[in-house]
């Protein structure tokens, strides 16, 4: 038999397809880890700093919370570390955060309820106690850890019978998804 002067010209389209869809391969592989690597960082942004904007929330209203009605022997809220600028632009630990008498920033009478929920919430969204691991495990346990903190923002809302879910404050799981990027949270949601 012999050999048809032609085959190579009409197996062409097969070792171009071939040869495309190897490269496609591998192009994809390669990609595809830089974008699941982009996209897990961006999603993890997001959610620390729903978890911060809670933690905020936590500090602000432990120190609005007033100790004026409070039994000596009770655990006040202002065992609980904030942090403030010193002088060279550092933070420091230390419970100087107060509200003052004439600050803007008004007091909240003193419940022993909501300063348990309060210090629930600081604990739940204390920043040193989070983990970073991208494990199954702590992934897990952050999420657990955001669910809750979001449940006590608003048991502590209708405590205080007071809607912080504006605009600038997170509680609601829709206000709670915050835009940190202009692209990929868009298209999420859309």
């Amino acid at each position: 038999m012999t050999s048809d002067p032609f085959e190579t010209v009409l197996d062409l389209e097969d070792t171009f397809y071939q040869e495309g869809h190897e490269l496609g391969v591998q192009d994809g592989r390669r990609t595809g880890q830089i974008e699941g690597r982009l996209f897990g960082l961006e999603k993890g942004f997001d959610k620390y700093a729903i978890m911060g904007r809670l933690h905020g929330l936590s500090t602000i209203w432990s120190a609005r919370l007033s100790s004026d009605s409070q039994t000596p022997e009770s655990n006040h809220v202002d065992d609980i570390p904030r942090q403030s600028p010193t002088s060279d632009g550092e933070a420091q630990n230390g419970p100087s955060i107060s509200v003052e008498a004439s600050s803007p920033i008004s007091r909240i009478p003193y419940n022993t309820r909501l300063e348990k929920h309060i210090r629930t919430l600081y604990a739940l969204t204390e920043p040193a106690s989070l983990s970073t691991d991208n494990t199954e495990d702590a992934v897990s346990d952050f999420d657990d850890r955001l669910k809750r903190a979001k449940g006590k923002v608003k048991i502590i809302e209708k405590v205080l019978e007071q809607d912080v879910t504006g605009d600038d404050a997170p509680a609601r799981d829709d206000d709670l998804e915050m835009d940190f990027t202009s692209r990929g949270s868009q298209q999420a949601r859309s």
